[in-house]
């Protein structure tokens, strides 16, 4: 009876293992495969990007590379599963590789320390590998800004989208979600983010996070200051320079009752994106607020995805 059950529901055990296994014993950057994926997709950027060359040609190599790359490791994959004696496992361990929310957690709440510390210099080292900006100059309260926005989004994309899209799409999917981001990140590292050559991949990756995104939001929302958030939805996150984004940033901004967005410097370039609220500026203790706030509407989908498989079984 009990074996006949585990039979059955192979797919959702793998799932929530690969859960657990993210949130008690998350993978170190140092032998994490994204780690050597980032270099390679890097390596491969600077080598076919061209300043110089029209918009076509960035369009062109843009897509050509990126396709490249998802074929030859897609392709690997999908024969893995097709042999594999227990392909829900294999599932699992794609979800549990494409999953990265504890590790930025804990890095998090290391910066906000060593700013509330004064140790400015160590804790924009540290912000460094998870910003595409510039973080030399940033103040204290700059620093806190862009770690509360960067832990949201990559919280919002490594984990709420690719469970998302897993759950949807499968384990292939989620991984061509997740290679696409990978890619992304690596070459916004040396192409400013106003370049032709990123272009397929943000309209790409817009489409694929439109719902979850939203979801997240929504999520946000409605656990707390619903009111405020709308508004600010309404005039802000509507009106930002990427509405997946504008969303997002907008619901916590309301949730925490500060000032997110304003102008970012990449590669030397000063952009001026919108500044989102009128609030006070973050400070230190807002990173386990917004942490706190993220681990429930994480708590409440996993309630919803549990009550949805028992239901299936009734």
């Amino acid at each position: 009876m009990l074996s006949n059950i585990v039979q059955n529901h192979l797919d959702f055990i793998a799932f929530i293992l690969a859960l657990l296994a993210e949130r008690f014993i998350p993978l170190i950057s140092w032998y994490h495969p994204n780690t050597a994926l980032n270099a390679v997709f890097s390596a491969i950027g600077k080598r076919i990007y061209k300043s110089k060359e029209p918009k076509s040609y960035q369009y062109l190599a843009a897509i050509l590379a990126s396709s490249l790359i998802l074929s030859v490791i897609l392709i690997i994959v999908v024969l893995l599963l097709e042999f594999a004696f227990y392909p829900e496992l294999l599932a699992g361990l794609i979800l549990y590789l494409c999953l990265e929310s504890k590790s930025i957690d804990k890095k998090a709440l290391r910066i906000a320390k060593l700013t509330k510390q004064n140790q400015k210099s160590t804790a924009r080292e540290l912000l460094k590998p998870l910003l595409a900006r510039e973080v030399n100059r940033l103040s204290s309260a700059g620093i806190i800004k862009a770690l509360i926005e960067s832990l949201i989004l990559r919280t919002a994309r490594y984990y709420f989208v690719v469970i998302f899209i897993f759950l949807a799409f499968g384990p292939i999917a989620a991984l061509a979600y997740r290679l696409l981001t990978l890619i992304q990140q690596a070459w916004r590292s040396d192409i400013p983010p106003n370049s032709y050559f990123l272009k397929p991949l943000k309209t790409l990756l817009f489409i694929i996070e439109y719902i979850p995104m939203r979801l997240l939001a929504l999520t946000i929302a409605a656990s707390r200051a619903s009111k405020q958030s709308m508004h600010f939805i309404k005039h802000y996150g509507r009106h930002f320079y990427q509405t997946n984004t504008g969303w997002l940033l907008s619901t916590c901004s309301a949730s925490l009752g500060v000032q997110l967005g304003g102008p970012a410097v990449y590669l030397g370039t000063r952009f001026n994106k919108m500044r989102i609220g009128t609030d006070r500026l973050p400070t230190p203790e807002d990173v386990p607020v917004i942490i706190n706030r993220l681990n429930q509407a994480r708590v409440f989908w996993l309630l919803v995805i549990a009550s949805i498989e028992i239901l299936k079984l009734i």
